[in-house]
Protein backbone atom coordinates (compact mmCIF):
# COMPACT_ATOMS: atom_id res chain seq x y z
CA UNK A 1 0.00 0.00 0.00
CA UNK A 2 1.39 3.44 -0.93
CA UNK A 3 1.88 6.26 1.54
CA UNK A 4 -0.79 8.94 1.67
CA UNK A 5 -0.07 12.00 -0.44
CA UNK A 6 0.57 15.24 1.48
CA UNK A 7 0.91 18.84 0.40
CA UNK A 8 4.58 18.82 1.47
CA UNK A 9 5.31 15.68 -0.56
CA UNK A 10 4.33 17.57 -3.72
CA UNK A 11 7.25 19.97 -3.16
CA UNK A 12 9.94 17.42 -2.26
CA UNK A 13 12.85 17.59 -4.69
CA UNK A 14 11.47 20.73 -6.32
CA UNK A 15 12.98 24.21 -6.52
CA UNK A 16 12.79 25.73 -2.99
CA UNK A 17 11.08 28.92 -4.15
CA UNK A 18 8.03 26.87 -5.24
CA UNK A 19 6.98 26.03 -1.70
CA UNK A 20 7.49 29.69 -0.74
CA UNK A 21 5.25 30.76 -3.65
CA UNK A 22 2.64 28.17 -2.64
CA UNK A 23 2.72 29.35 0.98
CA UNK A 24 2.29 32.97 -0.11
CA UNK A 25 -0.63 31.93 -2.31
CA UNK A 26 -2.36 30.11 0.57
CA UNK A 27 -1.80 33.00 2.97
CA UNK A 28 -3.37 35.43 0.48
CA UNK A 29 -6.29 33.10 -0.30
CA UNK A 30 -7.08 32.61 3.38
CA UNK A 31 -7.68 36.35 3.64
CA UNK A 32 -10.70 35.71 1.39
CA UNK A 33 -12.12 33.09 3.76
CA UNK A 34 -11.67 29.42 4.60
CA UNK A 35 -9.57 27.36 2.19
CA UNK A 36 -9.10 23.61 2.45
CA UNK A 37 -6.12 21.86 0.86
CA UNK A 38 -6.82 18.43 -0.61
CA UNK A 39 -3.64 16.69 -1.72
CA UNK A 40 -4.25 14.30 -4.61
CA UNK A 41 -1.84 12.00 -6.45
CA UNK A 42 -0.64 14.64 -8.95
CA UNK A 43 -2.09 17.91 -7.65
CA UNK A 44 -3.44 19.89 -4.73
CA UNK A 45 -7.07 20.97 -4.87
CA UNK A 46 -7.98 24.22 -3.15
CA UNK A 47 -11.55 24.19 -1.91
CA UNK A 48 -14.07 26.52 -0.35
CA UNK A 49 -17.35 24.60 -0.48
CA UNK A 50 -16.21 23.03 -3.71
CA UNK A 51 -12.95 23.25 -5.61
CA UNK A 52 -12.06 26.66 -6.98
CA UNK A 53 -8.40 26.15 -7.91
CA UNK A 54 -5.83 23.43 -8.48
CA UNK A 55 -2.05 23.44 -8.05
CA UNK A 56 0.02 21.16 -10.30
CA UNK A 57 3.68 21.14 -9.16
CA UNK A 58 6.46 20.66 -11.70
CA UNK A 59 10.23 20.69 -11.15
CA UNK A 60 10.80 24.45 -11.43
CA UNK A 61 7.26 25.90 -11.35
CA UNK A 62 3.67 25.01 -10.68
CA UNK A 63 0.61 25.47 -12.81
CA UNK A 64 -2.32 27.09 -11.09
CA UNK A 65 -5.72 26.36 -12.61
CA UNK A 66 -8.86 28.25 -11.65
CA UNK A 67 -12.34 28.90 -13.02
CA UNK A 68 -14.16 32.15 -13.65
CA UNK A 69 -17.44 33.09 -15.30
CA UNK A 70 -15.59 35.22 -17.86
CA UNK A 71 -12.69 34.74 -20.26
CA UNK A 72 -9.37 36.35 -19.31
CA UNK A 73 -7.35 37.63 -22.24
CA UNK A 74 -3.95 38.27 -20.69
CA UNK A 75 -0.35 37.22 -21.47
CA UNK A 76 -0.05 35.48 -18.07
CA UNK A 77 -2.78 33.02 -19.02
CA UNK A 78 -0.96 30.04 -20.52
CA UNK A 79 -4.10 28.12 -21.34
CA UNK A 80 -7.78 28.92 -21.39
CA UNK A 81 -10.61 26.49 -21.94
CA UNK A 82 -14.30 27.27 -22.16
CA UNK A 83 -16.09 24.66 -20.06
CA UNK A 84 -19.64 25.92 -20.64
CA UNK A 85 -21.38 29.08 -21.75
CA UNK A 86 -20.46 30.80 -18.45
CA UNK A 87 -17.41 28.90 -17.15
CA UNK A 88 -13.81 29.27 -18.23
CA UNK A 89 -10.78 27.45 -16.87
CA UNK A 90 -7.49 29.31 -16.88
CA UNK A 91 -3.91 28.18 -16.24
CA UNK A 92 -1.15 30.44 -14.91
CA UNK A 93 2.48 29.42 -14.39
CA UNK A 94 3.96 30.39 -11.00
CA UNK A 95 7.70 30.24 -10.35
CA UNK A 96 8.33 32.58 -7.41
CA UNK A 97 6.58 34.40 -4.58
CA UNK A 98 6.30 37.63 -6.57
CA UNK A 99 4.08 35.82 -9.09
CA UNK A 100 1.37 35.94 -6.42
CA UNK A 101 0.34 39.54 -7.00
CA UNK A 102 -2.79 41.70 -6.90
CA UNK A 103 -3.74 40.85 -10.48
CA UNK A 104 -3.68 37.10 -9.83
CA UNK A 105 -5.47 37.52 -6.52
CA UNK A 106 -8.29 39.46 -8.20
CA UNK A 107 -8.88 36.53 -10.57
CA UNK A 108 -8.70 34.08 -7.66
CA UNK A 109 -11.17 36.17 -5.66
CA UNK A 110 -13.63 35.74 -8.54
CA UNK A 111 -12.93 31.99 -8.66
CA UNK A 112 -13.37 31.75 -4.88
CA UNK A 113 -16.68 33.64 -5.04
CA UNK A 114 -17.98 31.22 -7.69
CA UNK A 115 -17.39 28.23 -5.43
CA UNK A 116 -20.75 27.34 -3.92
Amino acid sequence: MSEPVSVDSHFEGKAPQLKAAYDRLLTALRRLGPVREAAKQTSIHLEKNSGFAGVHPRKSHFNLEFRTDYAIDHPRIMRQQQLSSRRFEHTVKLERETDVDDELLKWLQDAYDLSK
